[in-house]
């Protein structure tokens, strides 16, 4: 019998959530989720990502029953939860700061809860060692939580939801407290986990990497709404409105002001030839302003089509990163800045090393059409 077998042996076990209209008002008055709506499938991993304060957090308390629902139903197999106790909801929930007891041991943190429920002495000893086992905590089970790593303290906190047979697992930014080594290491152990246990997850974070490289689907949200839910492919590909663009990829995606005429997208004093299929569809946006986006990657220093689709800038800064270099470029008269606190440099990312370019260096920044986002300035939606 394999680890997960022993761990999970229930055949047939589901875990499906399903979020209807789901509001979170304080007592103060203060809202902080506002109609979220959400299907969540068995097995899935869902990362709900986005910046501090967007209500994220807030919504996997109130899965979790540590907040109460102001409005909407939330339902875990098709049974109603609002009113079921924490402990009766059959979830597993993994924090940020690990929330290990001090004074116990790894062995006894991990068994814990399993302790509570009255188990037999001799299945939890089983329990415990196959979920070491799984997390390479084995050598550990006698240490106090103050003897190890941050990473290692990770593992105990998820070992112990772990063992604790759950239907859904909950994890509150738990990497958050990691060094970027460390991180990196556990995402793919979290990852790992999820695929062996083949539990349902749903994963809170700011960080649009752990987003992109552990979700089956993500949920962006911003001051409280969802602003779009997909895969990360496509997240990254069709980001639904500037908001999304800008948060998910590094560096950013660039923002151009521009209009359309003639078949040619204006962006400053520079022109870029529509595609043919995009002509007919974005007549009806002629002399309308419009908001451009065009990832870091989708530039090149080099004409792509001979057709002479370029923007003018000048270098302000290069970063060698090894295998690929960074190009910051300003070009003031068409570069718009979409946060407050932001710049209107133009990045471009490029493999290998740029020894032929300085810092003052004029460069044409070609693109293909087909690899430009158009937004409507008024609404930020997209509209290609």
């Amino acid at each position: 019998m394999t680890i997960t077998e022993f761990l999970y042996n229930e055949e047939g076990k589901l875990a499906t959530l399903s979020l209807r209209n789901i509001d979170k008002i304080y007592p103060n008055g203060v809202q902080a989720v506002y109609d979220f709506n959400l299907d969540i499938a068995d097995k899935e991993f869902i990362v709900f990502v986005g910046p501090s304060g967007c209500g994220k957090s807030t919504t996997l308390r109130m899965i979790a029953g540590l907040e109460e629902i102001s409005s909407g139903e939330l339902y875990i197999n098709d049974k109603l939860m609002n009113e079921v106790n924490p402990k009766d909801r059959n979830i597993a929930m993994v924090f940020q700061n690990y929330a290990l007891y001090p004074h116990m041991s790894v062995f006894d943190n991990m068994a814990f809860g399993l302790q509570i429920q009255k188990k037999d002495k001799k299945e939890i000893e089983e329990k415990v060692k196959k979920a070491a086992e799984m997390l390479e905590l084995l050598p550990y089970l006698d240490r106090k939580p103050a003897a190890l790593s941050g990473g290692q303290r990770q593992r105990v906190a998820l070992g112990r939801a772990i063992v604790r047979q759950a239907d859904i697992f909950l994890m509150d930014e738990p990497l958050s407290n990691l060094d970027a080594k460390l991180r990196s290491q556990m995402r793919t152990e979290i990852s790992r986990i999820h695929d062996s246990l083949n539990t349902t997850t749903i994963y809170v974070t700011h960080d649009q990497t752990e987003a992109m490289s552990m979700a089956s689907r993500i949920v962006v949200m911003k001051d409280g709404y969802i602003q779009q839910i997909g895969s990360p492919e496509e997240i990254y590909d069709y980001p639904a409105n500037v908001f999304v663009a800008n948060f998910i990829g590094s560096p950013p995606m660039n923002f151009f002001k521009g209009e359309i005429d003639q078949g040619k997208l204006i962006v400053g004093n520079d022109s870029i030839d529509l595609s043919e299929k995009n002509k007919d569809a974005l007549k009806t946006f002629k002399d309308k302003d419009l908001i451009i986006g065009i990832r870091p990657e989708a530039f090149s220093l080099n004409d792509l089509d001979g057709r002479e689709n370029y923007i003018k800038a000048q270098i302000v800064n290069i970063e060698m990163l090894g295998d690929e270099t960074i190009i910051y470029a300003e070009d003031k008269k068409s570069s718009v800045t979409i946060e407050e606190d932001g710049d209107n440099k133009i990045a471009v990312k490029v493999s290998g090393k740029s020894k032929d370019r300085n810092v003052g260096d004029s460069i044409k920044l070609f693109v293909n059409f087909d690899d430009i986002h158009l937004f409507d300035s008024k609404t930020q939606k997209r509209i290609n």
